[in-house]
């Protein structure tokens, strides 16, 4: 028995080795299982490429990466119409300023005179037309638009009750509003003469100077010639002068200094070409602009000469202004005509001695 069992006892020590070995007694884990050591030889998972080290989204280009708005070329880099020079700038008002740092506004395509004594507000700023026609600021700053009661007429004990302009036609509207906007409005510096082109023309006439005085057309003729003045400019317009708009610049040469109250309603033969004036010597009212003493402010022939249609009204008559070269410019009570005067006429009166003055509005 006994030698029996020291001839199986190798057998069973192998067996068991094997058991112990193939891991089937149970205490698998005191030894290191390959499971462990598997999980163990992995790369970890840190190792795996991390989500960061794919580039991350702000080195991708960004919205921000493309030049801001402000990198841009601004609209303001575009040149603004103030920076172009307003002797180029064919569509546009320009602002002038005399010596005395008064101010007036100067309409496209038009130009300032270039002589020292035509260059002041205050004295009277001449501009130049395309066509040659010259015209003088008259600044409602200093002298506000409006009908003046300067107790000249031609009926004596007449009253300004009886005159008036239309203030509610939309061309009256339109020429206070602009006076009101740009502080002033333009005057012929000259009665009106036949232009070239078939509308009125503020120039010179003098025996070198050819042309001719217009007369002989109703009030009605003339409102439509006025209107159709540089149509072709959009920065002005021609009209016919209202009773508010010769009153002003009557106003204006006192205002200014360039002459007295008495020499605008009671006496004007001092300046004027009438019969009884010092210079003209009984003149016909053939010219405008001849007579250095027939100006004021730059503006020839306001007194005497010729009488000058406006639209101001005397019931149905339109009102003739200023007096003509035949009559006396005052010093005769009764029979004086300053350049102030009130002649109510028929509208329908082509009169030879009777003329008008251009004016022209900013638009």
């Amino acid at each position: 028995m006994r030698n029996m069992y020291k001839q199986f006892l190798p057998v069973v020590l192998v067996l068991f080795s094997l058991f112990v070995i193939s891991g089937c007694g149970g205490g698998g884990s005191s030894v290191p299982g390959n499971t462990t050591q598997l999980e163990d030889t992995l790369p970890p998972e840190d190792t795996t490429p991390p989500e960061d080290i794919t580039p991350p989204e702000d080195t991708t280009p960004s919205e921000d990466i493309t030049p801001p708005e402000d990198t841009l070329p601004p609209d303001d880099t575009t040149p603004p119409d103030d920076t172009t020079p307003p002797e180029e700038n064919s569509t546009k008002i320009t602002l002038y300023t005399d010596v005395n740092g008064d101010t007036a506004y100067i309409p496209a395509d038009f130009t300032v005179s270039e002589k020292n004594d035509e260059r002041i507000i205050n004295s009277g700023l001449v501009v130049i037309a395309p066509d040659g026609s010259e015209f003088v600021w008259i600044p409602t700053t200093v002298t506000a638009l409006s009908v003046r009661d300067f107790g000249s007429y031609f009926s004596y004990g007449d009253s300004i009750s009886n005159y008036h302009d239309e203030t509610d036609l939309p061309e009256y509207k339109a020429m206070a509003e602009s006076t009101k906007r740009y502080g002033g409005f333009y005057i012929g510096r000259y009665e009106a003469s036949r232009g070239d082109n078939g509308l009125p023309a503020s120039k010179r006439v003098t025996e070198n100077e050819k042309g001719r005085i217009w007369v002989q057309f109703s009030p009605q003729d003339i409102t439509s010639a006025c209107k159709n003045l540089y149509a072709d400019n959009d920065t002005v317009q021609g009209f016919f002068t209202w009773g508010a708009n010769w009153d002003t610049v009557l106003q204006w040469l006192v205002d200014s200094g360039c002459k007295t109250l008495s020499e605008i309603k009671d006496d004007s033969s001092g300046w004027g070409n009438y019969s009884n004036d010092s210079f003209s010597q009984g003149a016909i009212g053939n010219y405008t602009g001849l007579w250095k003493e027939a100006k004021a402010n730059n503006i020839y022939d306001l007194a005497g000469n010729n009488w000058e249609w406006t639209q101001e009204r005397y019931g149905s008559n339109y009102v003739a202004r200023g007096g003509g070269y035949n009559l006396m410019g005052g010093a005769c009570p009764g029979n004086r005509y300053p350049a102030a005067v009130r002649d109510p006429l028929p509208g329908n009166n082509h009169h030879p001695n009777i003329t008008f003055r251009a004016a022209l509005y900013l638009k």
